[in-house]
Formats: C-alpha cells, structure tokens, sequence
C-alpha cells in the first residue's frame, strides 16, 4: 500500500467507526464540513459563509463528536504519514547500499574523513562528544499516555498490514485488528478529566525511554562505533554519545506542584523502571548464557565475587543446584535478584529522611560483573545481547534519566534571605543590591557552614522550608543513590553572579555541591546581553574556580527561546542568541573553561523549533566542541520519538549534525556586511514588534479576545499553571509557551514570523540572497519563518479576530498583523527565489495543504465554541464545562493537524 492508500484505509476505517458508534446523521455532517472545508481552499465564494453555518448548526454534542473525529483523523494520518517516512528509508537504505545513507552516522564520519581529518583530530572530537536530551512537560502536551500506547498498536498494525508476504485470512485479521484499535481509540476519553498530576506527567516521560529510548540509544553508540572502526579504526568510541536527562519532575520554576516530596517521588519512578528494566534484562542474559564452567571456565575475578556473595539467596542457590557448573548464569541470576530487593526499596522514604541508608545494589556492580564475564566468553557471545545490556547499564545506570532541577532567581533568593535572617547571619538579603549580595555570600562559602540542626531550625518560612526541602532531598539523592541520578541545577531568571552563588552556598550546606553544575539561564534580551558579564565576574572569583574544577572544569549555560522571542520577537531574538553564543565561548576560551550549551527549544519555531539538524549545524561556528544539550518539549517527544524507527532517525541526524558542527572551526569569521545587515534587521524588526504589542492601544485585549489564552489556561493539559502568578494574563506575565501557542492555535503564528518582512526590507535583495546561499544560520531562519508562514492562514484568523467585541480595534490590529504577514511573504520569496512558500521542500508543502481542509474545520469549530462560552451568563458553570471539553478535542487536533504546535 502506497500512503494515499493507507490514509484512504483507515478514513474509511473511521468512517465505519463513525456510523457504528455514533449515528448517520454525524457521520454525513462530519463529511459535508470536510467537503465546504475543501470547498474553501478551493476557492469557492460561498464555502466560507456555508462552512460557517454548518458548524454553526451543531448542537454542543455534535460539536463534540465532530471535532473528535478530525482529531483521531490527524492522528491516524499521522501515522500513516511516520510508516510512509519509515519505508521510504528503508528503500532509499536499500537503494544505495553498500554506500551509507544521506545524514547517517557512516556517512558522517566517511565525509570527515574524506575532508582529511586525521585520526588525532577525530580522537578528540569524539572524546569530548557529550549529547543529551532533556525531556520536558508542557501545556502543549495534550495526549494522554493511554492514547499513546493505543496509537503505537495502531502503527504496528499497519506495518503488519504491509508486508506483502501476508496470506489472504492473515490480511483479513490484520484488517478487522486495525478496525478494532480504531473503535477503542475512539471510545477512549481523548482530554482528561482532571488536571494531571506531575507525577501522571513523569510517567509519560518515562514512556518513551521505557519503549524507545531504552533500545534507541545503544544502539545509536554501536553505530557509531561502527562508522569508526571503518574509517578510523585506531579511535575508540565513546559508551555513551547520547544520554538522557528529565525535567519532569524537577522543574519548579512556575510549577507550585513540583514539591520536594515529588521530586523525591520522581526519583523513585526513574530508578524504578531503570532497576526493573535491567533485573528483566539479566533474566534473559543468564538463561541465554548458560555456559558451562569446564568448557568456558569463569575467572578467578568473578569466581572470588561469587563466593563472596555466600550464602545466596533462596532463588539462586536453587537455580546453582539445579544449573551445576554454570557460574555465568548464576552470576547474572544473583545480580537479578539484587535488582529484585533493590525494586523493594521504599526510595521515597528514604529521600525525605535522614536515617542511615546504602542502597542494595549499585551500577560499578553491575559494570564489574558483565565486564567479567564478557571478557571470559566467547567475542561472537560477548558482541550479542550482553554486548546491549552492558550498553544500557552504561547509558541509563540505575536511573534511568538524570533529574533536572530547575527554580527562579527571586525564589532562591527570598529563601537564603530568610534562613540568613533567622540564623541572625544578616537581615534584608533579598533587598540589597547584587554587590552587597555578592560580598555576603562569598564570606560565607569560606566560612564553616552551620550545623545541620541550626540550618533545619532556620528552614521555617514559606520559602525557606520549601528550598531546603529540596536541597536535603538533592543531597540525601547523592548520598544514598549516586550522584549519576541528578542533573545540573538551572536557575531561571538568572540576573547576577550571586544567583549562582546563592546555590552554590545551599548546596555546600546541604552536602550535594561536590560535582554539581549550576546552569543559569539567560531568558530575555537583556539576560542574553548580560550573559557574558555575568560569566565573566563568576570565573574571576576563586571560589567558583574551584567548584568548577570540580565539575570537570566545564560550566554549561542555558540560552532561552521562548522567552526571547517573546520579549523582543522572531527575529532579535534569533539573533540575540547566536550573538550570545558566540560572546559566552568566547568568555568561556579566555578563562579555560569548557563550555556546554543547553539550549531551552520548543516545538514550534518560535520557540526554537524546526529540524534539529538544520538548527544545530546553524549555530555559530566553534561553539559546540561536541557538547549540545536541547530539550525535547510538548508534543514533540510524540511525534519525534513514539516511533523506534523515526526515533533512531532523529537521533542519528542529531549524532551527525553535532559531529559535523563540532568539526567546524570558528577560523572564518561571518562577513562583517552580513552582521551589519543583521544588526539593523534585528533593530527594525524587534521595533515593529513591540509597536505592535507594548504601543498599540488595546493589543492586549485584542490578543485575549482573539485567540484561546484564557481557556489553554483553565484546560487540564499540564501541571503547570498558563501563567506566572494566579490569573495574571498580560504579556509579562503568561508563560512563553501558552503565548506562543494561543496564537499557533488561531492560525495567526504570528511568533514565528512577524517583523521579518520589516527587517528584510532594511538591506539590498542581493546581500540578503548572498546570506541565505552561504550563511546557515541565516537561512535556518527564514526557513523556519517560511515554514511557519505556510502553516498560517488569514483567512481564519479572521475568524478569530471576529470574536473581539470592539469590531475598530479588532480591524486595526488584524489589519497591522495581516499587513506584515504579506510583508513577510513577498520578501521571503524574493529572497528564496521561490513563487510558493516551502518549494524548496514539496513534501512538507503537500503535506501541508493536504492536512489544511481537515484543520480548518476544528478551527472553525474553536471559534464557534469560543463564541457560545463567552456569551454564557455563568463561565463556570455545566454548559461552560461541556463547551470548554470540546475545546480541548479542538485544541488536540490542531496540534495533530499542524504538528510543531507547541
């Protein structure tokens, strides 16, 4: 089946759902909106209008229905789309072998060394190749794990259903297996009832390391060692070129519910399902490796470990007798159950106190043992299963993915101030200036910390009791369990180097400051400006040198998307970032500090999204050295990562992209023309965007009324409230993501491009068409800014531009907006030399205008219901509640039907 066919298979599978499950009458409503919604493309005068009253007809229980069914169609599309991807690899693999394909890892390193890279060059590189991906929660996430799992079964029924080796009642089954996921999907409660819990938002997370990763990521690190040892066979390989890490859990910074309890909860699932996952893994292993003792006799290493562990467990000592002479498979079985016991562990408990504790069983173990036994085995045994095992041991540990923790500034520095206040150290700490900070906090890392029971004692406040909660649990983690569980500590908001110091200080005091990697993350314009100082003033202090040293001698340091773009908009806040990359190297060079850069990207490209390969080999040269951080957020984790094949995709291209970024030198400097241009583009365009959201007189109101905020805030999508403080919902204050993707959502995009069109105007066609031939960077971002401006439409913002009750302010704002959408198009176009956005990549432009006649339709219906529940006397009330869950399926299909949403 080609993909039309399939896409037709499972519409007319729904279909089928459709009538079954529901009526007729919805079924042929549903296909008369998707034919007025074609119609509308089409450019049929009256579909509009007609369109419009179709869905205007509904009643809220049709509604209902309607947008659930062209939400579970995005879905199904979706993976039709991710199988059609998947084959087509496969073929294009097939094709060219036994050369490697495009953007592979064997490609990669063979292209190295044809540029002539000597294998001293590629030692280092790969040495220092550090690749970590940092899953996080939020608003945008809207599917729940239920629907995920049921999704994957549908995908791989359609993969069975392409095997054209499949006999005529073998496709019969199939196809009646594919018809019944699709009626339990459809009969599965797509929004949830309540507001999940961080710890339902965890568990998410640990879905795709469960089902994914957990095969994924070794064997992106034997490929690379493959790719190596062809071409470079004197270079070993690193264990682990991508890891894991989560903030899920840990991410305090807006979150009221990431509590210590929760983060100490947090830890337990992680390392609950990284011991179970291993005590399964080794289960299998001893059964596979059931060698005899005479034939493979063990060495004397692992035999004096054996009979240092007598008397063995009940378990293995009936499985010693029943297997005579078989020490690897003992071996392996008395680790297991180590594992089992360790499973037992009350962790939580023992995070939030402070009774003696070891933990039962430890990852040097498990390394010392698999080491042993493959070095006694057989090489062809050795390179087999164990070979993965021992991968995933080393990549995942005994905790699966390394916790983030991450808390504001001002947070931090209310609850130093009071616990400084009650131990009688110093009163007003929170309000003197970063200077007088500064000096107190450095008297006080050279000083002896108070005693554990003065520092408890001092806890008593709100903010204070909350932190050094935190902290304990932080350090009791690194005691008990290992420092290999924990991630770095980013403070957001970070202003001054006392904000790093301030951490610093509560970390020494509560034992877990050895090692630590305190990250501060520049957010705003004026952070991403201040960032070099600020690093500069850190590393001139002794202190922090020696911290430092301790952590490797590296500092990584968190450069924000979100809230850049959304203080100075798309393009100033690109080009802040680049500029502060290269300023933060450079800092890092003059000090002799290894840099890593932990870039906070979103899904959508006005939170730094867009092909990640494409992004990372745009950033500035020199600055990546190997080392790339990103977090994967919202719906991405899905859409990148829920298929293993798609996923080992990704992961490669990412593996390539740093590889060949790294190898780039800093040796040639961009054309100081191209970064005048960008200066004055910057300037012109961070201008236009603030006259239009902080200087035009009612924006705010128009923003609130013109796009779905204030429900995406009161909607069960995350644990994280929309905004920084209760029911504040000004600019300031929303959080970057809801403000992106209210306006994702009412097809304006207007984060992702607006201002553009303005700052291209600023310099001659022929310099701008020199940068986006030769500069990445700037090609990245008027590719991206295309790719956003497609998936908008003006035409149905203006449906939501008609829900603002002042009808002069609602036509001059839309009418600014739409002014610089054709701006930005036509400049783009002639910049690219493209008559369409995105020519340059038809696949996504068919896709694109593919997917719109089903994603109009939701959109109409989120402004119809949008009207009806802004017009209810009682917003809280029942009827409310129904509008707002069919708000929610709108919400969720969208996001389907655009993918990068969030």
């Amino acid at each position: 089946m080609d993909l039309s066919t399939t896409i037709h298979l499972l519409g007319e599978t729904l279909g089928d759902v459709l009538r079954a499950r529901e009526s007729v009458a919805l079924f042929e409503a549903e296909e008369r909106i998707r034919g007025l919604a074609k119609s509308r493309r089409s450019g049929a005068p009256t579909a509009p209008r007609d369109l419009a009253a179709e869905v205007a007809a509904l009643s809220t229980d049709a509604a209902r229905a309607t947008a659930s069914a062209f939400a579970v169609y995005f879905d199904l599309v979706n993976l039709a789309e991710e199988g059609q991807r998947i084959r087509v690899l496969r073929e294009r693999e097939r094709a060219r072998h036994p050369e490697p394909l495009d953007e592979s890892l064997r490609e990669t390193i063979a292209q190295l060394k044809a540029r002539g890279v000597t294998a001293k060059q590629m030692a280092a590189l790969v040495a220092a190749l550090r690749i970590e991906l940092v899953l996080t929660a939020h608003p945008t996430e809207a599917k729940r794990r239920t629907v995920l799992s049921k999704l994957q079964r549908i995908a791989e029924s359609l993969r069975r259903l392409h095997d054209p080796d499949l006999l005529p009642r073998e496709h019969e089954r199939e196809t009646a297996e594919l018809r019944s996921e699709v009626t339990a999907l459809w009969l599965t409660e797509r929004a949830r009832t309540i507001r999940p819990a961080v710890t339902d938002e965890v568990r998410t997370g640990l879905f795709f390391v469960d089902t994914v990763f957990w095969e994924a990521l070794p064997r992106i690190a034997d490929e690379l060692e493959a790719a190596l040892r062809e071409h470079y066979p004197e270079v070993a390989a690193p264990s682990t070129p991508v890891t894991l890490a989560s903030w899920i859990g840990g991410d305090r910074d807006g979150n009221p519910s990431v509590v210590a309890a929760v983060t100490a909860e947090t830890l337990r699932l992680h390392r609950g399902l990284a011991v179970e996952r291993h005590r399964r893994s080794l289960q299998d292993l001893a059964r596979r490796l059931s060698l005899s003792g005479r034939r493979c006799p063990p060495p004397a290493a692992l035999t004096a470990w054996l009979e240092g562990r007598r008397p063995l467990p009940a378990r293995v000592a009936y499985l010693e007798a029943r297997y005579a002479n078989e020490p690897y498979r003992l071996a392996l079985a008395l680790i297991a159950a180590d594992l089992e016991t360790a499973s037992q562990e009350d962790v939580t408990t023992r995070l939030l106190d402070d009774s003696p504790y070891q933990a039962h069983v430890t990852v040097d173990e498990l390394r010392t043992v698999l080491d042993l036994i493959a070095q006694a085995i057989p090489p062809i045994l050795a390179r087999d299963r164990l070979r993965t095992v021992r991968a995933q041991v080393e990549t995942f540990g005994l905790h699966a993915a390394r916790l983030d923790v991450r808390e504001e500034a001002g947070r931090l520095t209310a609850a130093l101030g009071e616990m400084l206040e009650t131990l009688a150290i110093a009163e007003g700490f929170a309000g003197k200036n970063a200077r007088e900070r500064t000096a107190l906090v450095l008297r006080l890392l050279t000083a002896g910390a108070p005693k554990p029971s003065e520092l408890a004692a001092a806890a008593v406040g709100e903010a204070s009791a909350e932190t050094w909660r935190l902290f304990r649990v932080l350090g009791r983690a690194r005691a008990v369990y290992g420092a290999e569980a924990l991630g770095p500590f980013v403070i957001s908001m970070t202003r001054s180097a006392v904000d790093v110091l301030a951490v610093l200080l509560l970390a020494r005091w509560a034992g877990c400051a050895s090692g630590l990697r305190i990250v501060p993350l520049f957010e705003t314009l004026e952070d991403l400006d201040a960032a070099p100082r600020i690093l500069t003033e850190l590393f001139a202090l002794r202190v922090y040198r020696e911290h430092i040293a301790g952590c490797g001698g590296e500092q990584m340091v968190m450069i924000g998307y979100s809230d850049s773009n959304k203080d100075g908009g798309y393009v100033a806040a690109n080009w802040a970032l680049y500029r502060a990359q290269e300023t933060i190297a450079r800092v890092c060079d003059e000090h002799g500090i290894a840099l890593t850069l932990f870039h906070g990207r979103g899904g959508t490209v006005a939170r730094g999204g867009g092909p990640a390969a494409r992004a990372i080999r745009a950033q500035p040269p020199g600055t990546l050295r190997g080392r790339f951080r990103l977090t994967e957020q919202g719906e991405t984790i899905a859409s990148r990562y829920a298929d293993p094949a798609l996923a080992h995709r990704h992961l490669e291209q990412i593996v390539s992209a740093v590889i060949l970024a790294s190898a780039e030198t800093a040796d040639r400097p961009i054309p100081a023309a191209w970064r005048g241009a960008m200066d004055a583009m910057a300037a012109a365009a961070h201008e236009a965007y603030h006259t239009l959201v902080e200087r035009t007189p009612g924006f705010l109101e128009y923003w609130r009324a013109a796009t779905p905020v204030e429900e995406i805030g009161r909607l069960r999508l995350g644990s994280r409230p929309a905004a920084r403080r209760p029911g504040a919902l000004t600019r300031q204050d929303v959080r970057a993501i809801p403000w992106v993707f209210s306006w994702m959502q009412s097809r304006f995009n207007l984060p992702g491009w607006y201002g553009l069109g303005t700052a291209l105007a600023r310099s001659p066609l022929d310099c701008l068409r020199d940068m986006h031939a030769h500069w990445p960077f700037f090609r990245a971002v008027l590719d991206n800014a295309e790719m956003s401006l497609l998936k908008a439409d003006m035409g149905i913002a203006a449906l939501y531009s008609d829900l603002v009750p002042d009808r002069a302010l609602a036509a001059r704002v839309f009418g600014i907006i739409e002014a610089e959408y054709t701006r930005t198009r036509d400049a783009i176009l002639r910049v690219t030399g493209h008559t369409d956005l995105m020519d340059g990549d038809p696949v996504i432009r068919r896709s694109v205008h593919l997917r719109n006649p089903y994603v109009d339709p939701l959109n109409y219906l989120q402004v119809e219901m949008l009207r009806r529940l802004r017009a209810l006397p009682d917003p809280d009330g029942p009827e409310a509640e129904r509008h707002r869950e069919v708000i929610a399926l709108t919400i969720n299909g969208i996001a389907a039907g655009l993918r990068n949403t969030g």
